[in-house]
């Protein structure tokens, strides 16, 4: 099996796109009102993302009069990533996400649907070639990727107390990056570059999950979400088709709210991560079986604390704020393999605020801020790389 592209590069490119507020390359919240409370959505829903958390939530979510809700977000991202010292030089996204929940007369006041889409990781990093040393020579690393969920959920309020949710997604998963020839660098020349433009791949998603209402106070939540099942990313490079299945993680949550007083809800929420089951190896198809490559990601499997808190401060505003923990699923030994990877933040704090504007709709604004975090490689060469990361969102809400 021929190693011609170099394997620490690769892998470190397909992973190293993510750069929003993040737990390894996934999301911590969808919106602003998510990500203002850590995460922590499992349990009680905030607004329509709740049909990619948990889509239970649908059936006790406040959508108004005429039981519809839309919710518009705009984000703004700033990563700030560096490797040996160097900065990567995109430092600023902005994306915008939708989705909306209704009661139709046709099924009844017992079901609640919702249509939406919303990316869950996705970004890119760019390097110039002096972050990383290969021999007596450097090369530059530049990836992008997205993957985004757009698809219907339902809800089904089986009593006052009891709701069961389900959600299917299609999956787009999309993929650049720039790889080279390791056997064509000289002690006085760079590789050959050899770039993988962009490609997108279609599968498929689900998600299930529950809500219960222990008592008028206190609601308990639990959602499982599937892995991602999509067809392998492909590109035509010069010596022919080369191929890579990249997937997301399958994930379970649990989670319990309660409010203590009329004006005050917090939430706690527990995530475990399959990154085992996905980002152990892989294989990178070549033209032919003998330029397969083997990728060894290493990932380990993520555990994830959520936790947030929702005051209402008047009847025009609601101060929210967070905090989330994801252990990071790479360690030491992994960077190599991983060469440019963004996903080693642990720690994230969060503050929002609400205002309704008028009777029918509202805006909501959010920071999130991942905290500076930073490895070195114990195995290979000592590449060192670090990240921090802050995410602003503004939201619209319209309910009728």
């Amino acid at each position: 099996m021929k190693t011609n592209i170099s394997i620490a590069i690769f892998a470190g490119m397909l992973v190293s796109g993510a750069v929003f507020a993040n737990n390894a390359d996934q999301v911590v919240g969808l919106s602003a009102l998510s990500n203002a409370m850590g995460g922590a959505v499992v349990a009680t829903p905030q607004d329509v993302t709740t049909a990619l958390t948990n889509p239970a939530g649908l059936s006790f979510l406040n959508m108004g009069d005429q039981k519809s809700r839309f919710d518009m977000n705009l984000s703004v991202l700033n990563p700030m990533r560096s490797m040996n010292g160097v900065d990567s030089d995109s430092e600023a996204y902005v994306m915008a996400t939708g989705g909306f929940a209704f009661q139709s007369e046709l099924l009844g006041p017992d079901y609640t649907i919702s249509v939406g889409a919303y990316p869950i990781s996705g970004g890119g990093v760019d390097f110039p070639a002096e972050a990383f040393k290969l021999g007596n020579t450097y090369a530059a690393i530049v990836s992008s990727r997205m993957s985004m969920r757009i698809g219907p959920s339902i809800a089904y309020k089986a009593s006052d107390k009891l709701s069961v949710g389900a959600g299917l997604s299609l999956v787009v998963n999309q993929m650049s990056a720039k790889g080279f020839d390791k056997t064509t660098a000289t002690p006085t020349t760079p590789p050959k570059s050899l770039n993988f433009p962009t490609d997108v791949a279609y599968g498929g998603s689900f998600v299930l999950g529950t809500t219960y209402k222990i008592n008028d106070r206190t609601n308990f939540g639990a959602a499982y979400t599937s892995r991602s099942y999509t067809e392998d990313l492909q590109w035509n490079m010069d010596d022919g088709k080369w191929g890579l299945s990249f997937e997301d993680p399958q994930t379970v949550a649990i989670g319990i709210s309660h409010r203590p007083t009329d004006k005050l809800q917090l939430e706690a929420d527990l995530k475990w991560v399959d990154y085992s089951g996905v980002r152990t190896s892989s294989v990178l198809y070549g033209p032919t079986a003998a330029q397969n490559i083997n990728i060894a990601y290493g990932w380990d499997d993520q555990y994830v604390l959520g936790l947030g808190a929702k005051y209402r401060l008047s009847d025009r505003f609601i101060l929210m704020a967070g905090y989330n923990f994801g252990n990071s699923p790479l360690d030491e030994a992994d960077i190599n393999n991983n060469t440019g990877v963004t996903a080693i933040i642990e720690h994230h704090l969060s503050a929002g605020v609400t205002a309704n504007v008028t009777r029918h709709s509202s805006l909501s604004f959010s920071v999130i801020h991942g905290f500076q975090s930073e490895m070195t490689a114990s195995v290979g060469a000592p590449t060192t790389v670090s990240f921090e990361t802050n995410l602003a969102t503004l939201q619209f809400t319209y309910q009728h």
